[in-house]
């Protein structure tokens, strides 16, 4: 059945589709044309928006990224306050946080960080969010000196990477949900004093 979509926002209303696709089939199961016909337009409308599905893909791309943002803004949230257990807290939260993105959007964390969202120049105003947040997280217990001396530099880039790779051998099957749980304490153990 079609969906209804208010006139002069057929790109959003894509998006939504499109979006919607991804989550329940992946990625490389959405075409423009489907998206088309299931708002009933045809799929010269559809191409006005977006040049290709690539393009709307990346589309919905930034939507994940969003979402992903949208979690870990509301960790850093729920731990407000100046004090050693509230950095703690936050940092761990954040890990906490992309993990269960992974797991509970697979299809749209694939998305987001595949070749489609990577080849795409989404701008770098893209990781100002996820990114700044992790990096503020670190900044903050760097700045209370509950790092391990000399720690802080490229820890950033080890953390991403460490917690991405234990999400997606988990979304994968590779490893059980817990697996996130115990790289997150051991991150905690490995770079906190």
């Amino acid at each position: 059945m079609a969906r209804a979509y208010h006139h002069g926002a057929l790109a959003e209303a894509m998006v939504e589709e499109a979006l919607a696709a991804v989550r329940e089939h992946g990625a490389d199961h959405v075409s423009l044309r489907a998206i088309a016909q299931a708002l009933d337009v045809s799929p010269s409308a559809a191409y006005n928006h977006f040049a290709d599905k690539d393009a709307l893909l990346v589309a919905v791309g930034q939507c994940g990224l969003a979402a992903l943002d949208e979690r870990m803004a509301r960790v850093l949230a729920a731990h407000p306050g100046d004090s050693d257990d509230a950095a703690r807290a936050r940092f761990a939260g954040l890990g906490r946080a992309y993990i269960a993105f992974a797991v509970d959007e697979p299809n749209l964390f694939r998305l987001v960080f595949g070749p489609i969202c990577a080849e795409a120049d989404m701008g770098p105003e893209s990781w100002t969010g996820p990114y700044a947040k992790l990096v503020g997280a670190l900044d903050e217990l760097n700045d209370r000196e509950m790092l391990v001396v000399g720690a802080r530099d490229g820890l950033d880039v080890t953390v991403w990477g460490a917690t991405h790779g234990i999400a997606s051998l988990i979304i994968e099957g590779y490893l059980p949900r817990e697996a996130g749980d115990a790289l997150v304490d051991s991150m905690g153990r490995l770079a906190l004093r």
